[in-house]
């Protein structure tokens, strides 16, 4: 009887974690359409820092961010794209791609020199990636 109990507890502590975490998943892709619909220009640029505010706050990896400020620099939204990069910098500093946002966002606003900083950083992670490339 106390292996029941502890079965049927077990379960639904499984269940309330699946629900939770599809809940969170769900919450990330809506932050990732908005800032979509910001970058096709289907939503107004004044969307922007919400829609940042909102992937900084409900996803969880650098990977969601990045797209979020290649989706908000098609908008010329630097300031909220800034933000994003920054914030994929401090989750993931080894990764290439937060760099490369960095350096996109650092372009964007006319710093060249730190655009060229931020790229240097990603050719560092990942060399490979940028063989033959000046």
């Amino acid at each position: 009887m106390a292996a029941r109990i502890l079965l049927l507890a077990g379960a639904i502590a499984l269940v309330a974690l699946g629900v939770g975490r599809t809940h969170a998943h769900r919450a990330c892709d809506d932050g990732r359409r908005a800032a979509f619909a910001i970058g096709a220009h289907r939503e107004p640029a004044t969307g922007a820092p919400a829609a940042a505010q909102r992937l900084i706050d409900r996803c969880r990896g650098a990977e969601q961010l990045v797209d979020g400020v290649s989706a908000l620099l098609r908008a010329d939204a630097t300031g909220p794209a800034g933000r994003l990069a920054a914030a994929a910098v401090r989750r993931e500093p080894e990764r290439r791609d937060s760099w490369l946002a960095v350096a996109g966002v650092r372009r964007a606003r006319g710093d060249q020199a730190g655009a060229r900083r931020a790229l240097a950083r990603a050719r560092e992670l990942d060399p490979l990636s940028f063989r033959g490339r000046s």
